[in-house]
Parts: C-alpha cells; sequence; structure tokens
C-alpha cells in the first residue's frame, strides 16, 4: 500500500503525523511525506526518516505570520477561532471565523500547487491519503483520484468546532439560502478534476485523534479513530540531568516554540512568569533561549533555562508543568501524569483544551489579561499542593494508556484504503 501523508510544513505538526507513518512503514507500506517545502523546516521532515517530497512554491511560514495584514483575519483582529467564551459566540461572530477560516484553508491550496499534486499522485498511485487540519489540498487530491483520506489531528479539533456552530447557526435561519463558503470552494476546487463535493471533504472518512478525548466537542459530525499519543521530538542525546531524581519538585515552563520561531515575540510576558516562579521552593526548568531572557532583568535562582530539552523524558521527572496550551505539550503531560498550569495562546484550540481541563480535574487556567506574578505563583502553588491534581492527571494518563497504538489502526486503515 501507498500511503500519501501532507502536513502543514511545520516541525509541531511534522512530528504530530510522524508516528503514523512509522507505524505504516513498519507494517511494510510505502509511505511519503508530500507537500509545499519551507525553507526554515526542512530538518524536521529528514529528522523522521520518512521520504518526503516538494511540490509547488516555497511556503515561509515564519516570513508569512510577520506580515502585517490590514483588516480583521484569522490570526489577528477580534475574531478568533481560539476564543472559548460561550458569550462571544454571537451570530456574526460564527459567520465571520467560519469565512476568515475557509480563507486560511484556500490560502494553503493554491491551484497551481493542486495541479502539481494532481500530476504527481496520478502517476505514484497512493491507495490512502492521510492529511493535516489545514491542508485541505490533500481531501482535493484524494477526491481527484479517487482514493479514501483520514485527517489526524495535531491538537483540538476546532475545524469540526467552528463547523458545527456554523451548521447549527444555519439550521436556526432555515430562510438563509445563501451559498456555504466552504462547500462553494471544495466544489469547484474538486470540479476542476473532474470530481464532486462530498461531506467527506470537511473531516476525512474518518479522523484519527490521538489527543485526550475530554478536549473533544459534542456534537460535531466526525468519526474518530481514537489511538495513543506518541510523544515525539527531534533526536538529540539526552542531558544526564534530565533523568536524575530532583532533589526538590521540578517544574517545567514552556512557551512552545512556534512563536519564538516564527514571531520572535511571546504572548505573554516572560518577565512576569519567571517572577512568579522565583523564590518557590521548586526547580524550574525553562526552555527559553537568549533572547527570550533578554527581558527579565534577573535571572531566578531557581531557574535552569535551556534552549531545548526533550519534553517527554523531562516530564517523567516533573511535578507540574507551565505551558501556553500547545497539542503537543497536553499530550506529553498526559501521558506522564503531569498537573498542567496553562495560560494559553490565541492561534488555534489553546484556551477551550485549558478549559476542558480544567473540567476534566487535572489542570489550571490562566487567561493573558489575568496573568500576573502572583496569580502564576497561586496557580502553580495549588497544583503542588492539592493531591486531586495529580489523581486526575494519574485518571487521565490510564486513559490514554488504555487506547490502541497507531500499530493496532494500521489494520483498520488497510481495509480503508481497500475500500475505493
Amino acid at each position: 500500500m501507498r500511503v500519501m501523508m501532507m502536513v502543514f510544513p511545520t516541525r509541531t505538526h511534522v512530528y504530530s503525523m510522524a508516528p503514523v507513518g512509522w507505524a505504516l512503514a513498519a507494517a511494510g507500506h510505502e509511505v511519503r511525506f508530500v507537500g509545499q517545502r519551507n525553507p526554515r523546516e526542512v530538518q524536521p521532515f529528514l529528522e523522521t526518516g520518512l521520504d518526503s517530497m516538494w511540490f509547488g512554491d516555497d511556503l515561509d511560514v515564519g516570513h508569512h505570520r510577520q506580515l502585517d495584514v490590514d483588516g480583521d483575519n484569522a490570526m489577528r483582529g477580534e475574531h478568533r477561532l481560539s476564543e472559548s467564551r460561550p458569550e462571544r459566540y454571537t451570530e456574526d461572530y460564527v459567520r465571520t471565523v467560519y469565512r476568515h477560516w475557509v480563507d486560511v484553508f484556500r490560502w494553503t491550496t493554491p491551484d497551481p500547487l493542486l495541479d502539481e499534486l494532481v500530476r504527481f499522485a496520478r502517476q505514484w498511485r497512493p491507495d490512502l491519503v492521510l492529511w493535516d487540519p489545514l491542508l485541505y489540498a490533500a481531501p482535493i487530491v484524494a477526491q481527484a483520484i479517487g482514493v479514501p483520506h483520514l485527517r489526524m489531528m495535531y491538537a483540538a479539533d476546532q475545524t469540526a468546532r467552528i463547523g458545527a456552530q456554523y451548521r447549527d447557526l444555519r439550521a436556526n435561519h432555515p430562510e438563509d439560502t445563501s451559498a456555504d463558503p466552504f462547500v462553494e470552494w471544495m466544489s469547484a476546487a474538486v470540479g476542476r478534476f473532474g470530481a464532486e463535493y462530498d461531506e467527506s471533504l470537511r473531516y476525512g472518512v474518518k479522523t484519527i485523534d490521538c489527543h485526550p478525548s475530554y478536549l473533544r466537542y459534542d456534537g460535531v459530525d466526525v468519526d474518530y479513530l481514537s489511538a495513543r499519543f506518541v510523544p515525539q521530538n527531534k533526536p538529540m542525546a539526552i542531558p544526564r540531568w534530565v533523568l536524575e531524581q530532583p532533589s526538590r519538585p521540578r517544574v517545567m515552563l514552556t512557551l512552545g516554540i512556534s512563536n519564538r520561531q516564527t514571531l520572535g515575540v511571546e504572548e505573554t510576558s516572560v518577565a512576569d512568569l519567571l517572577d512568579g516562579l522565583a523564590d518557590l521552593d521548586v526547580e524550574v526548568v525553562a526552555t527559553l533561549d537568549a533572547t527570550q531572557l533578554a527581558s527579565v532583568p534577573k535571572v531566578p535562582d531557581n531557574l535552569r533555562a535551556v534552549d531545548f530539552v526533550p519534553m517527554n523524558e523531562l516530564l517523567a521527572g516533573c511535578s507540574a508543568i507551565v505551558h501556553q496550551g500547545g497539542g503537543a505539550t497536553i499530550g506529553n503531560a498526559v501521558v506522564n501524569a503531569v498537573p498542567q498550569l496553562v495560560i494559553p495562546g490565541t492561534t488555534w484550540s489553546e484556551r477551550i483544551s485549558a478549559v476542558a481541563q480544567v473540567e476534566r480535574g487535572n489542570g489550571l487556567l490562566i487567561d493573558l489579561d489575568d496573568m500576573t506574578p502572583m496569580s502564576v505563583r497561586s496557580g502553580l502553588e495549588q497544583l503542588l499542593t492539592e493531591p486531586s491534581f495529580r489523581t486526575c492527571a494519574l485518571e487521565a494518563r490510564d486513559e490514554m494508556l488504555a487506547r490502541p497504538t497507531l500499530d493496532d489502526l494500521v489494520p483498520e486503515l488497510e481495509r480503508i484504503a481497500r475500500c475505493r
């Protein structure tokens, strides 16, 4: 079986999809990443050990995110996909966010790229296409050549959430006969290749989800294939101190790498974060580089700052983690049963995932507007002193470990590929 994997070309997305590629390759299948080349992020593809092929123009994600774009749009302005407060979900808000993200999907799917991809797919003849939720080029290609396709989540399923909200909004307004922007765009896109639109183009025939089930939304039309989260970081030698038992509670602090690599700035104040963690009887291991630390008047004595450290291995010895709410960070914390203090970013699902963890009992949330040294200190002390957070974290870990592995899913993926 030949499997085409299409992923938004940044390391977080590549690392999220690589484990299913390994499972398929280990079962004897031919697996290949196919898509645009990000000149800043070629190495993550190479680190997976899986074949890669580039098509279309280069996509420098960092350059595009740093561009000043006028007006309200998906990444800036008042209408954000990351919004999770129900009172903000007005009719105008839902319609605007839905339209913004159709624009994002169109941006990642230019016609010249599609033409190249379809030509290659007709030549290579994959049996199955696996795709990233940001890359709707993948289901278009799959529909054009008549093969099944599955999404694979890298965080909570925000596209399904806003899609369900838009669906329900239209159901409440039967007089609204305007075209659904997604259906209109995708119908034209697949029509260029002689195919027709069907609803599998939204979320795939099925969606592979390796994230905690409590991050999912009720009422979405998605057929999920649940699997165990696989921790994955760039290959590196593990420093010996990472595996040594700390003499006092160890706390990991990470703001992820996306903003650091693409924007060069963080959404929260590094100085305030470290001020909140100073003077606590803990060892703080922070993945911060020299640029991020430049704004800090005094680095706390209890801080060990490193540019990068393997998260899974470090969390095995941690009592808590402070982070921005990224999907991979949540997955690593869950499989290590580590309580989480989340100061959520505003890109994708950070806040709504943090809310879900508060409800599950294994984490706390501090909104960006409420983040102060005192709120960070208070939240961390609560995580470390109240046993319920650790108890709930252990339960969430056990729920995750009870899931099928990606190896276990391979026969189902083979069955889906045969149903063409």
